[in-house]
């Protein structure tokens, strides 16, 4: 199976990106910022987007916009229409775990193997010898929050080595996933994952990677319950997010987004022109991601609308407080998912080889951090805001102070904009 776009691709459409000089620039006002997404839809370059803002008592504003007389067939999104998360997906998985954590179900501390007895003795692949060696120590459930448990990402999805290839052989945590005839049960994926080494040694750097999926496979263990649904009852229904989940009712099926991908001419055209085709990545044509995946993926697996993702902001600029007034996580738990948990082992940018944009980022236990000018990551009183986003360009953050938040949602995949810091600096946090 080839691969999402090659590296050409992705440089010529990056290329182009970078001709139009339309990205935000750090002093540029919100009406800027939103004149400048309304021009990369009006020239072709997004399909569409939506965009909403979030304080601690609701919505502040919802815009949405579309291209909608081209060749390739537009419908203008609405709050209520579901789309793919992809990678958005992460954070609630990660949520949950911490929960499961809160009601002393699992540690932090506890290696993985004590859940998963099929990855005890997982070795480290020797890039130089092709031979891999035993690890160093045992991978945590911490581990596997932070990315530093050594696993790799499948290069259907944006991976890179010999690893991440290997992934994709076995089809492991890949597209089909996303879409495919088949279901493959998480213990079927994990046991095949056992066969592989890691791609690094646990803890010694963060690599994104399926660390979210065989979080998901320990926590279904954890709570002897199929995963789907234990984060639909334990995280899902609390908050309210009624739209959230892993597949499609028929019945919802006209309300969910396609996914688009770069349309890239190596010869140049004159005037405006739509610059992405449907997604062609699945086998069968015209597939979209929640009709009917191949396995449960928690790190790229969940369909969710903007009002689901509006309630969300506002639970998490709420502190996480439920409708019957309760906390959904414990003061220190929560900490944990507001504040940078990486080792400083790890260097200044832990992030910057494995993320765009996140030069001396930092990673709380399911989200980003990005700092104020001369911030530093251990003192949560310099940081600007929190936020994740996908591999499709769409993402959400909230202001440190807990203020306000946004959602930006577009599905174009795999997106080279990364538009989402750009907004999150001007749209106010």
């Amino acid at each position: 199976m080839k691969t999402l776009n090659s590296v050409r691709t992705i440089c010529l459409y990056l290329l182009a990106l970078g001709s139009i000089g339309w990205l935000a620039t750090a002093n540029a006002s919100k009406a800027e910022t939103i004149e400048k997404l309304d021009k990369l839809v009006a020239r072709g370059f997004l399909p569409h987007y939506q965009l909403s803002t979030v304080d601690s008592e609701g919505v502040r504003s919802y815009r949405a916009k579309a291209y909608v007389d081209g060749l390739v067939n537009i419908t203008k999104p609405e709050p209520e229409s579901l789309f793919a998360m992809l990678s958005l997906s992460k954070p609630f998985t990660n949520l949950l775990a911490l929960k499961m954590v809160d009601l002393g179900l699992v540690k932090l501390d506890d290696p993985i193997e004590k859940y998963l007895p099929q990855l005890a003795g997982v070795k480290v692949s020797d890039i130089v010898s092709s031979a891999s060696a035993p690890s160093n120590r045992k991978i945590t459930v911490s581990d596997l929050l932070l990315h530093t448990a050594g696993f790799a990402q499948n290069t259907e999805l944006m991976g890179l080595g010999p690893i991440a290839e290997r992934y994709r052989k076995n089809d492991i945590f890949g597209l089909h996933c996303l879409n495919g005839k088949k279901q493959q049960s998480l213990d079927t994926i994990i046991a095949k994952l056992a066969a592989l080494p890691l791609q690094t040694a646990p803890g010694v750097a963060f690599k994104y990677s399926i660390a979210t999926d065989v979080l998901a496979a320990l926590l279904q263990v954890v709570a002897n319950k199929p995963f789907e649904k234990l984060i639909a009852e334990e995280l899902f229904l609390p908050i309210g997010m009624n739209s959230t989940a892993f597949s499609v009712a028929n019945d919802k099926r006209d309300d969910l987004l396609p996914l688009y991908q770069p349309l890239v001419k190596t010869y140049p055209v004159p005037g405006d022109y739509q610059r992405y085709q449907p997604l062609s990545i699945f086998k069968e044509k015209g597939a979209k991601v929640g009709e009917q995946p191949g396995c449960i993926s928690a790190g790229t697996g969940l369909v969710s609308s903007v009002e689901d993702m509006q309630i969300f902001l506002q639970f998490l600029l709420n502190d996480m407080q439920l409708e019957n007034g309760e906390r959904y996580l414990s003061g220190v738990l929560l900490k944990s998912f507001l504040s940078h948990q990486l080792s400083s082992d790890l260097g200044p940018s832990p992030l910057s080889r494995s993320l765009p944009k996140t030069k001396k980022d930092g990673l709380s236990y399911g989200l980003a951090i990005h700092l104020q000018d001369g911030g530093v990551l251990t003192e949560p009183s310099t940081y600007d805001y929190l936020y994740w986003s996908g591999f499709s360009g769409s993402g959400f953050w909230f202001s440190a102070d807990k203020s306000t938040g946004g959602i930006f949602v577009s599905q174009l995949f795999n997106s080279d904009q990364f538009l989402l810091p750009e907004i999150a600096e001007n749209l106010g946090h």
